[in-house]
This record gives structure tokens, C-alpha cells and sequence, in this order.
């Protein structure tokens, strides 16, 4: 069951909604703006989605968005689209809720709006409610479904960001299908993860997973290793080769790199999407290939196609609709104390990690038979039979204040690192106070971290945030609007601490009340800002 929140002018909706779907708890409605707030301010973290009407038919004073001596032709069109502007609103205080739009007119162009401003999905009530609601409900399991995750997505993080958990929510659609899918993202953000442990798992297909790094092969084997070859098709060839696409056959391949595909190779390869047989190097026979083909790339393949390197109708054919961008971990760092125990989780089960803490605790004799991972704050008090790999506030810091170039795969190499350093500095101390206590020292994760310099990043990768641009009356309130929101997103970000937005920002952690007191004249509460991320 989950607890849904209607913010609606009428009782239309919520009174559709428990007819039609009534294993849900429906609070509200609210009817404005304020009310929205109240209901949030006082639920917490107990409103599962929130389900937004467009239009509102309300007194003018409660209308967001109002100015003194709005024309009445402008007063109706912001009731019109009033939906909207609590949805911009909800944005900034609550970035994370998902947000289904509903209206029953067709005047407004919602898909454009809901997509710049990330609603989950949006729904008309146009012809037949009952039908439309089982499209409703379906919408609903699929966000609640993602926001819970599943064991099976295995060594893939996914946080409870909304852009992940719409991603997540996509791709278990995707994978279900016989379409391609296309990972695209910088290198690091876990394409062979994600083709490996969520979408080959939840394929219809049982059979192998098959990964090709086409970075790795040269132009002139490439197509033998995907389509296979006789006994003589080509020099060297002194036996028959079972290519790729065979051995996937009833399961799922994964081409990384996929820009890399020769010539010849991409002509294959579109002659076995079309037709779904595969035919080896020097051979006559057709043998079925019906596989889940995922393909990777950090290149711009719509690029490409236009110079003409990449064949346009071997990009149409792998389907574009389809792509997914995976973002780059920097966008993801108000997770980074979840993706920093849920990365030591799957670093503690390989046996080079664990063997180094059991000799820990032989050496310290301590009985630790769990490991716990913490992060800011202090280390809680001893427990029988676990060590503690404790992260201070400094060592956090930077790690969030890290670009990651590497993304996931720099993160993972740098945290695994520094527990093994940690570990094995300590191992030298024998007894004390709290040796169930391994400290990642600040300036262990500073030097880790320099052994790739900053300078490596990208151009521009500093730290990015989503804006949401709408009209005013003045440019300097669209400025206003737009500094607002970065000071919103940077403060969850860095969960309230001025003198890391300091730091961001000036450069330095010294201006944290110059910080402090522009949030202040920007109309922006602490308290306010606080409720919104707890």
C-alpha cells in the first residue's frame, strides 16, 4: 500500500482514485499551494507519489504564481496552468517526489512541461476514467516498484534520486521487450553492470550473457568474432569459430563500444537485426541468432551518422527511441554516503577485502563477524562482533567534493583502496581504546584521490544542478528565480553545511556566513530547506 497524495481544486480525482484503485491510502486534497506544503511539511517521508491536477479554479489570492494587478485574461490562464507551477514549486522543495500530472483537457501542451520539469508521467482523463485509471495504476506500480529496487539488480546502485529511479523504471520495461537497447553515459557509470545484472536478468531470454569489448578487437577479426567463420574463410583461420551472436543465441549480448564496429561489421549487424539469422564467415547456412542485443557507447552516434562513419540505417535499426543516458557520478553526489556503503558491501564479499579484515581481527582479537560501514558523524557506541570502517565528516567532504572523471569505476577503485590502506596501517597498532574502530583518515583519501588529478576531468565538469526556467516579469526575476533554485539544490546537496557550499562557490570554506546570509535575501529558509531533504 502506498501512501498517495491528491492536489486537486475538486474531489474528482481522489474520489476516481478509491473506486478505481482503492489498495491505496489517498491523502488531501490539497487544494492550493499552501496546502500542498502543509500536507508535505507534516507527512515527511510518508507521501510515496503525488498525483497533480492542471488546472485550478480557485479564488485568485491562493493562485501561486500571482502578481498585484495581474489582468484578468492573465489570472485564467495561470488557473490553467496552475498545475504547473505547483509542480516548478514542488521541483525545488521536494526534487525527488514523483509527480504524476492528470488533467481532462487536451488545450495544453502537459508532455513538453512534464518532461522539463521531470514529472513520472502524466495522464488524460479524456474518454473512459476506468480505463485510463488502469493506465494510472500502472503507472503508480512502476514508480513504487522502482523506488523500492529489488535484490536481483545485484552490484548496481541506483539511490533513490528521481532521474535514477526513472532510468530504472525504463530500462525494466525495456528489458522485457525484443527491441535493442542503447547505454549511452561517459565510461565508468556502469553500462556492463546494468546490461549484465538488471537487464539480462529480467529478459525473457534464459540463456547466456555475452559481453564484446569491440575496443578490444581488431578491425579485421571483428567480424569473425561477432558472426563466426569456417575452416579457411580467412588466413590464419585453421578451424571452424562459433562467433558471438551464437554463442548469445537464447540470451543477451553486450557490445561495448559499439562506435568501434568496422564497416563490414555494421553492415552484418544489420542484416542480422533485420532478418534475426546469423551467417559465419565463408559459410552459406543461416543459423537463428535470437538474442537481447545491448549496445554501449560514451560516443554521440547521431554524430557520427551525419559524418558518416556510423551507417543511418544501422543506427535506426538499433532503435534510438531506446537509448538511455546514464549521468555522470558527480550528479549523483547527495547519495554518496549510500553509494559508499553499498560499494563496500560488494568490495567486502571478494575475498582479497575479506581475508584482509579476518586477519584484522586475529590480530586485534576482536570476533568480528560483520562489518559496518559509517560515514559523518561519530562511530556509535561498540557491538559484539563487528568492526566498524568509519568515515569522518573531512573524509566525506572529499569525496563529494571529488569530480569522479572515472565515475563509478574511480569511486569504487578509490574507496576499495582506502579501507585497504586503512586497514593495513592499523594492523601495526596492536590493542587500545576502540580498535573495533578502522578510521579513513581524511589525508589518506586526499591522497588517493590526487593520484588522479582534477586536471584529468572533463571541461566544465564542476558541479552541475537541473533549473527550471519559466517566465517573469523582469529579467532580473528570472535571474532571481534561477539563483534561488541553485542555492536550493546546492544546500541538499551538501546537506545544509554553509562552509562546504562556501567552498563550491567562493573557493573557500571561510565565506560560509556571506553564504548564509545571501540564502537569507534570496526568501530561502533553512528550516524550510531542511523539512524538504529529511
Amino acid at each position: 500500500m502506498a501512501e498517495i497524495l491528491i492536489i486537486d481544486d475538486q474531489d474528482r480525482y481522489l474520489e476516481l482514485c478509491q473506486r478505481a484503485i482503492p489498495e491505496h491510502r489517498y491523502r488531501g486534497p490539497a487544494r492550493n499551494w499552501r496546502e500542498v506544503v502543509d500536507a508535505l511539511s507534516r507527512a515527511k517521508q510518508r507521501v510515496d507519489v503525488a498525483l497533480l491536477d492542471m488546472h485550478f479554479d480557485i479564488p485568485a489570492e491562493d493562485l501561486l504564481g500571482i502578481q498585484p494587478g495581474m489582468e484578468p485574461s492573465k489570472v485564467e490562464n495561470l488557473r490553467r496552468r496552475q498545475g504547473l507551477e505547483i509542480l516548478k514549486a514542488l521541483r525545488t522543495r521536494w526534487p525527488d517526489l514523483p509527480v504524476i500530472l492528470m488533467t481532462s483537457r487536451d488545450e495544453l501542451p502537459i508532455d513538453e512541461y512534464a518532461d522539463r520539469l521531470h514529472a513520472e508521467e502524466y495522464t488524460w482523463f479524456l474518454e473512459n476514467e476506468f480505463v485510463d485509471a488502469r493506465g494510472l495504476r500502472a503507472q503508480i506500480d512502476g514508480i513504487l516498484a522502482a523506488r523500492r529496487g529489488e535484490e536481483a539488480d545485484g552490484p548496481v546502485f541506483w539511490g533513490n534520486a528521481l532521474p535514477m529511479r526513472r532510468i530504472r523504471q525504463r530500462l525494466a520495461v525495456l528489458a522485457r521487450g525484443r527491441l535493442p537497447v542503447v547505454l549511452l553515459g561517459p565510461t565508468g557509470t556502469g553500462k556492463s553492470l546494468i546490461a549484465r545484472h538488471f537487464i539480462h536478468d529480467r529478459s525473457a531470454r534464459r540463456g547466456a550473457f555475452v559481453a564484446v569489448d569491440l575496443a578490444t578487437v581488431p578491425k579485421d577479426l571483428m567480424a569473425a568474432h561477432l558472426f563466426g567463420s569456417v575452416k579457411g574463410a580467412y588466413t590464419g583461420s585453421v578451424a571452424d569459430r562459433v562467433g558471438a551472436f551464437e554463442a548469445a543465441h537464447g540470451g543477451t549480448l553486450f557490445l561495448d563500444e559499439v562506435g568501434n564496429l568496422s564497416s563490414d561489421a555494421q553492415k552484418m549487424l544489420l542484416t542480422v537485426l533485420q532478418e534475426g539469422t546469423v551467417t559465419r564467415l565463408g559459410d552459406l547456412r543461416e543459423r537463428s541468432a535470437d538474442v537481447k542485443l545491448v549496445v554501449a557507447t560514451n560516443e554521440d552516434l547521431a554524430a557520427r551518422v551525419q559524418e558518416g562513419s556510423f551507417r543511418a540505417d544501422l543506427y535506426m535499426r538499433l532503435n534510438p527511441a531506446t537509448a538511455i543516458t546514464l549521468p555522470p557520478l558527480r550528479d549523483r553526489s547527495i547519495e554518496m554516503s549510500e553509494l559508499l556503503s553499498f560499494t563496500l558491501v560488494q568490495a567486502l564479499g571478494r575475498p582479497y577485502l575479506r581475508g584482509l579484515i579476518e586477519d584484522y581481527a586475529d590480530r586485534q582479537r576482536l570476533s568480528a563477524g560483520r562489518v559496518r560501514v559509517v560515514s559523518e558523524g561519530s562511530p556509535p557506541d561498540p557491538e559484539a562482533g563487528t568492526l566498524i570502517l568509519w568515515f569522518p565528516e573531512r573524509s566525506m567532504r572529499l569525496l563529494r567534493g571529488h569530480s569522479w572523471p572515472g565515475n563509478l569505476r574511480e569511486f569504487a577503485m578509490t574507496v576499495e583502496n582506502a579501507v585497504l590502506f586503512a586497514i593495513s596501517e592499523m594492523s601495526v597498532v596492536l590493542g587500545g581504546e576502540r580498535a573495533d574502530v578502522v578510521q579513513v583518515r581524511p589525508k589518506l583519501v586526499k591522497d588517493l584521490l590526487q593520484v588522479l588529478p582534477e586536471a584529468s576531468a572533463p571541461t566544465g565538469s564542476g558541479w552541475e544542478t537541473r533549473i527550471a526556467i519559466s517566465a517573469a516579469d523582469s529579467l532580473n526575476g528570472v535571474a532571481q528565480e534561477v539563483e534561488r533554485q541553485y542555492f536550493a539544490n546546492l544546500f541538499r546537496k551538501e546537506k545544509g553545511d554553509f562552509a562546504a557550499m562556501a567552498r563550491v562557490l567562493l573557493g573557500d570554506e571561510q565565506h560560509a556566513r556571506k553564504v548564509q546570509l545571501r540564502l537569507n535575501q534570496l526568501g530561502l529558509k533553512v528550516r524550510d530547506l531542511k523539512e524538504s531533504s529529511s
